[in-house]
């Protein structure tokens, strides 16, 4: 006579196989949406695991502004801030420079543009002076010596029933099929946030 545990087991396997039988369609409802959520982390986590940046870059952001969010900043500095030669130059406003067309001179916005640089490594950003960003060599094309580049990016993942779907925005550093959230100053997922950043350089020739 075989032990009372084997056939507890082989009893709980019968019972299990037979309860799959009858709630297949329960069942598939309930593990498919888990599996969709499972693959989009895992393609969104795993190349971030094999990413690595040989440069820094810096970029600005609006703080402040006319308005209590800086909705349109983004157009503003990219007028504002440029690299000419290695180096970093403030380009002055024009008096009659409305860059967001919404009526407002960029004048009279009052927006404060700051300067921050992100450590690739540590995937962490600073505040620095613009008399520090402007001791560092640079290179102000959007992709780096090493072939990665600073992209926007927005996903919308739809799931099934009663599940929903879900969202999110934000700047990567890609490369090829890789990517690699960047964890940037006022990164906070708000939608205004994507019209307030602006890369300005890598920094050259490596870390800074």
């Amino acid at each position: 006579m075989p032990p009372l545990s084997t056939n507890r087991l082989s009893w709980y396997n019968e019972g299990m196989k037979e309860f799959l039988k009858k709630n297949f369609a329960i069942v598939l409802a309930f593990a498919l949406p888990i599996a969709l959520i499972t693959i989009v982390a895992l393609s969104a986590y795993l190349p971030s695991l094999f990413f690595s940046v040989k440069h820094n870059f810096i970029y600005s952001s609006c703080m402040e502004g006319a308005s209590y969010y800086p909705y349109y900043c983004g157009k503003y500095l990219q007028k504002h801030y440029s690299v000419v030669e290695g180096k970093i130059v403030v380009n002055p406003i024009d008096p009659a420079q409305d860059a967001d067309k919404n009526g407002v001179l960029d004048m009279n916005e009052s927006y404060t543009a700051r300067i921050f640089l992100h450590d690739t490594e540590k995937n962490e950003s600073r505040e620095i002076t613009l008399e520090e960003a402007q001791t560092l060599s640079l290179n102000g094309l959007l992709t780096s010596p090493d072939g990665v580049t600073v992209s926007s990016n927005y996903t919308r993942t739809e799931f099934f029933f009663p599940f929903g779907g879900s969202s999110s925005s934000g700047y990567y550093l890609t490369k090829r099929k890789s990517r690699s959230k960047l964890n940037l100053i006022n990164s906070d997922g708000r939608d205004y946030y994507q019209d307030n950043f602006q890369f300005i350089g890598w920094v050259v020739p490596g870390r800074n």
